[in-house]
């Protein structure tokens, strides 16, 4: 899946285009950074058998527990959530996305992260 990271000065933005997404697809987002503060997450269900989403953020693979930066609340077709922290400390610079359509695995799906860089 297509992860297009594009860095300014201390602001970066990262967007991830999955297509044939099911519950289990999970996306590695190389930020190149060990710490920064996600600001705003911006997912958009636009095709598929799924009728929402509800992705979760970490820094691990299968985010659970300790290393969940950020976790949705309500499941939706349009996610837009900003954050006052979001803070997250990961050694290996990347963070792995699990958007968690509620059915199919033919879906496509675009998120959009504005990540400041540093704490």
């Amino acid at each position: 899946m297509p992860v297009q990271v594009t860095r300014k000065g201390s602001e970066i933005v990262a967007v991830v285009t999955e297509t044939a997404a099911g519950a289990a697809s999970e996306t590695e987002i190389p930020l190149g950074i060990a710490r920064g503060r996600i600001l705003r997450m911006t997912t958009v269900l636009t095709s598929g058998t799924a009728s929402t989403v509800d992705p979760i953020v970490g820094i691990a693979t299968n985010p659970a527990g300790f290393n969940v930066v950020i976790e949705n609340g309500t499941a939706a077709a349009t996610i837009d959530n900003s954050y006052a922290g979001g803070i997250t400390f990961s050694s290996s610079g990347s963070l792995f996305q699990r958007s968690k359509p509620d059915a199919g695995s033919d879906n496509a799906i675009t998120t959009v992260y504005h990540i400041a860089v540093g704490w």
